[in-house]
């Protein structure tokens, strides 16, 4: 009566599930049944113990069954493993649910979706186990070949922190492979950011910390960044020359208005990154990359650096371009103003006092930035030479009242001190029958009004 009753239990609340798809009934269907209803009710209790037994059974007996015995089995055990204090057998179970998924990939395939899911799983348990770091690193290549651009945001971080692990313990792995290995990583990471804007703050982090372990595995400085990482980025850029870029042979300096892959666009992100991490910007390798990057995202800080750059090597109009791009790349005032103070300190490095005063009066209008006004009191106080014309000593030295006038407004009470002293002497304007107070017209590029006054 009793085994009458489980049967009719079993049929009952196995109608449903019987009826569906995907289920593959052996001949002894009845046994296969009652094990699959009692194993699911147990777990549903959240009886693991008594679980364990019928499911196992069932993979063991009808292994082509159904997905969800494969599915329930890693539920079932991870339950088990939680709760089980004694060490040996913990890993026992462990082993056992990683050898699940492979059973699962033998009879229901999508071995690449399987396999990401496995390496999540064996990470979990198995990640401070330094015997098993070799394990755990083939599971990850495995996930990473198969899945490629798919591989599971969870298993990112973790991939590169096993090959961290694994090369560290093992020394069987290059600088090359782990260098590889992170740019496979960090593709995907790019690929993600631009197919899943839901997660751009959290894949943003997966970078940050793909470039710690990078740092932390292998010896990543400035002889790296130049050295190793410089030749792979001139190799893609060349490469691509024929198909979709043009690179300018002098120097290898992208053309602006080019077209980049996003490996090389990567590989230029990675470089600039690893670059400002190893206090390198200073190199060739980096302002090449930040040129790429900044064809890719006209972004303000990238074209300050490289107009700043560029300065510094005398490549005035390149700079200068430059300087453009980045007031194109930003709606910010203090920003725009720190530009033009940048484009007049270029002028007047080049000797354009004119176009200098110019993108000052800019820089003041954007931001009323006093080191602005300084500067062109610079202007007016190395224009003495240039503008006196000897026939009047006091027309001569009106520029240094010109001059003191901005130093005054940019609060450098030092230099205003040192052009009044330059001023015309009460002898020179008593002279030329002038007086004190007289509104007077510099002339000269300068062509300001500006108030008589005597030098003390």
């Amino acid at each position: 009566m009793k085994k009458a009753l489980i049967i009719f239990y079993i049929f009952s609340i196995n109608t449903h599930i019987m009826s569906q798809p995907g289920w593959n009934w052996p001949e002894d269907k009845a046994t296969a049944e009652e094990k699959n209803v009692l194993y699911t009710d147990y777990l549903k209790q959240g009886n693991c113990e008594m679980a364990i037994e019928s499911n196992r059974w069932l993979i063991e007996n009808v292994p082509g069954l159904h997905v969800s015995i494969y599915q329930n089995a890693v539920k079932i055990l991870r339950c088990l493993i939680d709760k089980e204090e004694n060490i040996d057998k913990k890993n026992e179970l462990i082993q056992e649910a990683i050898s699940i998924f492979d059973k699962r990939i033998e009879n229901f395939g999508r071995e690449a979706y399987v396999k990401n899911r496995k390496a999540t799983f064996a990470y979990t348990f198995l990640r401070s186990d330094k015997t098993q770091y070799e394990n755990l690193y083939n599971m990850f290549m495995e996930a990473l070949e198969l899945n490629g651009y798919e591989l599971g945001n969870s298993n990112i971080v973790a991939c590169m922190d096993i090959c961290r692990k694994h090369k560290l313990t093992s020394k069987s792995i290059t600088d090359d492979k782990v260098l590889n290995i992170y740019d496979e990583l960090s593709n995907i990471v790019s690929y993600k950011l631009s197919n899943d804007s839901k997660n751009t703050e959290r894949l943003k982090r997966y970078q940050d910390n793909l470039d710690k372990l990078l740092t932390a595995t292998i010896t990543v400085d400035c002889n790296f960044v130049e050295n190793t990482l410089g030749p792979k980025l001139t190799n893609l850029i060349t490469s691509q020359n024929n198909e979709i870029i043009q690179t300018d042979y002098e120097n290898l300096d992208p053309v602006q208005g080019t077209s980049y892959s996003d490996e090389a666009m990567n590989l230029a992100k990675k470089i600039f990154q690893l670059s400002i991490t190893g206090k390198c910007t200073s190199s060739e390798t980096a302002l090449t990359a930040a040129k790429i990057m900044f064809e890719n995202e006209k972004d303000f800080a990238l074209a300050k650096f490289i107009a700043g750059r560029e300065m510094s090597s005398k490549n005035y109009e390149s700079s200068l371009e430059y300087y453009d791009g980045a007031l194109l790349s930003t709606n910010d005032d203090a920003q725009k103003s720190e530009i033009y103070l940048n484009k007049a300190q270029l002028y007047a490095v080049i000797g354009n006092k004119i176009k200098s005063r110019e993108n000052a009066r800019k820089s003041i209008a954007s931001n009323n930035n006093p080191d602005a006004y300084n500067l062109i009191g610079n202007l007016y106080m190395s224009s003495y030479e240039d503008c006196r014309k000897g026939k009047s000593r006091v027309n001569d030295r009106l520029v240094f009242i010109a001059a003191y006038n901005m130093y005054l407004r940019g609060g450098s009470k030092e230099k205003a001190s040192q052009a009044k002293a330059q001023f015309p002497s009460m002898e020179e304007i008593f002279n030329e029958n002038l007086s004190i107070g007289e509104s007077i017209n510099t002339g000269c590029w300068i062509n300001e009004n500006v108030t008589l006054n005597k030098r003390e």
